[in-house]
């Protein structure tokens, strides 16, 4: 599908997020459509990912309450992760003490597109149990050269997005970071217990989520964080684990 067929999201997909129907299998329905808008949203962004040269493997998020989401669904999302063929020397290294962490998809650097009650949250996430990729790139950025090749590529990235550190309030300005910004920001991060967000929101009612050149815009955001992606995600060719086979 072309990036400007794609189905928006509306008043109706952000009302799937009212309150009262967080924990009530009743809105399944109405969440399953949500979920089927974003898995064809998704796949037309993986394919433009793909020809930008990063082969991502597509999932969604659960649409019904269940014991692995607390038994609400107060957001839904997709996300993007690495490959399973990008996985598999992290698996060899790691053995399989560490398979459940490193087979699960949501466990690793990710581009995101989430839908909330209030806003389209959109950008790359790194989740906490990725300790690889964290303590990878934290490792990279102890050094001035580092840091400031970092603050290069999240300088470069599209639209008006923020690094933050895991839920905390401060942000980091992308376009504005300096070097020793992030020395700052690896200081306090510790791989394992905080996740790194690249991101940016939208508000519901925002004009842009009704242009259908939205999506557009957004790939291109995408393709601008591949480079960061690039560089946080632990490969053989980008190690600073100090880890070998």
């Amino acid at each position: 599908m072309k990036l400007e067929e794609l189905p928006l999201i509306g008043e109706a997909d952000f009302r799937v997020f009212e309150r009262h129907k967080w924990s009530d299998s009743d809105y399944n329905p109405e969440r399953l459509a949500l979920k089927r808008k974003l898995a064809v949203i998704g796949e037309t962004l993986r394919a433009h990912l793909k020809r930008a040269g990063e082969d991502l493997t597509l999932r969604t998020s659960i649409h019904n309450p269940y014991v692995f989401n607390g038994h609400k669904v107060d957001s839904m999302w997709l996300y993007l992760s690495p490959s399973d063929r990008a996985k598999r020397p992290l698996r060899d290294l790691l053995g399989v003490e560490f398979s459940a962490d490193t087979d699960a998809s949501y466990v690793h650097a990710n581009l995101v597109l989430a839908v909330e009650s209030d806003a389209v949250r959109l950008g790359l996430r790194v989740h906490q149990r990725a300790w690889w990729d964290t303590q990878n790139v934290k490792a990279r950025c102890r050094e001035r050269a580092g840091a400031e090749q970092f603050a290069a590529l999240l300088n470069a990235v599209e639209g008006d997005y923020a690094l933050t550190l895991h839920d905390w309030k401060r942000e980091y300005p992308c376009g504005q970071l300096r070097w020793d910004d992030l020395l700052a920001y690896f200081r306090y991060f510790e791989p394992g217990s905080h996740r790194i967000h690249v991101s940016r929101a939208i508000a519901k009612g925002d004009p842009v989520l009704a242009d259908p050149e939205w999506y557009a815009r957004v790939a291109s955001e995408f393709v601008s964080l591949l480079p960061v992606y690039r560089f946080i995600l632990w490969a053989p060719e980008n190690n600073f684990l100090g880890l070998k086979g």
